[in-house]
C-alpha cells in the first residue's frame, strides 16, 4: 500500500552528507565518471518522494547512478544519455546479469580465447598496453555483443578497468594500462612524456583475472529487485524515447546532473574507454551539449525542462544538482542553479521552485582538483535546484540509510 504523502514540515536539507560518499549498491564503482554525484543525493530523494514501483528517471545518466540506485531500492529506474559509454554503464547496471550467468560467459570466451589480431590498435592504445594484454582486449572487444546482458555487463566492467594506477609491487593491477589515472584519459602525447620522465614499464596483465576479480568486488550485494531501462537518446528530445512509462507521463522523481556550463568534454577524457567501444572522439565531443556561453547554456536547460516537464506524474518532483562555475582567474563562482531557475521563470516555466540546496564539497572531492590551482571553472560548490509539477509533496520526513 502506497504511503500517504504528508506536507513538508521542514525544508529539506542536504542530510545525505552526513554518509559516506561510497553509500550505496557495489555496482555503482564499476568505472569512474567524470561529474558524477554519489548515490546517497538520489536515495535521499527516493525515499522522500517515491514508493515502491514509482518510476525514477535520470536524463544525464551517466554512469547511471540514480537508475541504479532507483532499482536498488525496487523502484523502476530510468537512465537516458547521449553518450554511449553512459549508456553502456547505465543499461549494465539496471539490467545487471545473474552473477553464476556472467561467470559462465567469462570462461566461455577465455577458453575459445584466439590470438591473431584482425585489426591492428593504432600506436596510442599500444602505448599503453602490455601485448599480452592488448591481444586479449582486442579479442574482447572483437567478441562482446553490448545487446547481450552478460557481454554488456563484461565491456562495462572493462571500461572501468582500461587505466590506472600500478601496484606498487609493479606485478599486479586491478587495472590493465600503464599506471595512470583512473577518473579520465590523458592525452597521448602527456602520457608518452610521463611514460618517459618516470620510466614507467608495461606489464602483462591477465584481463580475464581482472575481470573475475572485479565480479566479485561488483557483486557483493546481490542483484537490485527491479530492473530498469537505459536509452541512447537526447534530453532535450524525450518525447522520441520509445520508453512506456514517458510517454504515459508517469515520472514521480527526477534526479540528474545535466552538463556544466564549459567544463568537461566526455569524448577527449574517455578516449582509451571509447577505443574499446570503437566510438570516434571527436565527432561524440560535437554530439553531445557543450554550451562555452551562458546564454546558449540557459536556453539548452530551458528545452531540457520542458521535456523533464511533459514526461512527470502530478506531484512530480525534479532534483538537478548544478555546479557553481567560474572563469579562470576569477575569485567568484557563478550560481548556475539559481540562474537556471531565474530564465526559467523568465520563460514562465510550468514547474515550481520548492528551494535551491547547497551542498558544499570538500576541497579534493572535485575531479578537476588534477588540473591544480589553474584548473579554473568548476568551483567547491554544487546546489540542488527542486522543482516539482503542480503539487510538493513528501511521502516521508524520515529518510532510511540501511
Amino acid at each position: 500500500m502506497s504511503a500517504e504523502p504528508v506536507q513538508a514540515s521542514t525544508p529539506l536539507w542536504p542530510e545525505w552528507q552526513l554518509h559516506p560518499k561510497q553509500w550505496g549498491h557495489s555496482f555503482h564503482p564499476m568505472c569512474s565518471y567524470m561529474g558524477m554525484f554519489p548515490a546517497r543525493i538520489p536515495h535521499y530523494f527516493i525515499q522522500k518522494f517515491t514508493n515502491p514501483g514509482d518510476v525514477v528517471l535520470d536524463p544525464f545518466s551517466g554512469r547511471g547512478t540514480t537508475p541504479l540506485q532507483a532499482c536498488a531500492e525496487n523502484r523502476i529506474g530510468i537512465g537516458v544519455d547521449l553518450n554511449p559509454l553512459a549508456h553502456l554503464l547505465t543499461g549494465a547496471k539496471v539490467q545487471a546479469p545473474q552473477k553464476d550467468d556472467l561467470l559462465r560467459r567469462i570462461e566461455e570466451l577465455e577458453t575459445d580465447m584466439f590470438y591473431g589480431l584482425s585489426d591492428e590498435p593504432h600506436e596510442d592504445i599500444q602505448m599503453l598496453f602490455h601485448e599480452h594484454t592488448l591481444r586479449q582486449l582486442v579479442y574482447l572487444k572483437q567478441m562482446l555483443d553490448k545487446d547481450n546482458a552478460c557481454d554488456r555487463f563484461i565491456l562495462a566492467t572493462l571500461t572501468g578497468a582500461m587505466h590506472g594506477a600500478q601496484h606498487r609491487n609493479g606485478q599486479s593491477s586491478s587495472f590493465l594500462s600503464i599506471s595512470m589515472p583512473n577518473t579520465f584519459s590523458m592525452s597521448p602525447n602527456y602520457i608518452r612524456k610521463y611514460v618517459e620522465a618516470h620510466g614507467l614499464k608495461k606489464i602483462p596483465i591477465d584481463v580475464f583475472k581482472v575481470l573475475r576479480t572485479r565480479v566479485e568486488r561488483l557483486y557483493k550485494k546481490s542483484n537490485p529487485p527491479a530492473q530498469g531501462y537505459a536509452y541512447l537518446g537526447n534530453a532535450r528530445e524525450l518525447n522520441r524515447v520509445p520508453d512506456p512509462y514517458l510517454r504515459r507521463k508517469q515520472v514521480k522523481l527526477i534526479v540528474s546532473s545535466p552538463p556544466y556550463l564549459r567544463v568537461v568534454k566526455y569524448g577527449l577524457y574517455n578516449w582509451i574507454r571509447l577505443w574499446m567501444l570503437d566510438e570516434n572522439v571527436a565527432s561524440l565531443d560535437q554530439r553531445l551539449d557543450q554550451h562555452p556561453k551562458l546564454p546558449d547554456y540557459l536556453k539548452f536547460m530551458n528545452e531540457v525542462c520542458k521535456q523533464l516537464y511533459n514526461v512527470m506524474a502530478p506531484g512530480g518532483v525534479c532534483a538537478l544538482v548544478i555546479g557553481d562555475v567560474k572563469a579562470p582567474r576569477q575569485t567568484v563562482g557563478l550560481n548556475l542553479a539559481l540562474e537556471v531557475w531565474k530564465h526559467l521563470e523568465a520563460k514562465k516555466t510550468k514547474f515550481h521552485l520548492h528551494d535551491i540546496l547547497e551542498d558544499t564539497l570538500p576541497k579534493n572531492a572535485k575531479v578537476s582538483k588534477i588540473w591544480g590551482e589553474e584548473r579554473g571553472e568548476a568551483t567547491l560548490i554544487d546546489r540542488v535546484l527542486v522543482l516539482y509539477k503542480d503539487e510538493f509533496n513528501v511521502l516521508r520526513d524520515v529518510v532510511s540509510w540501511k
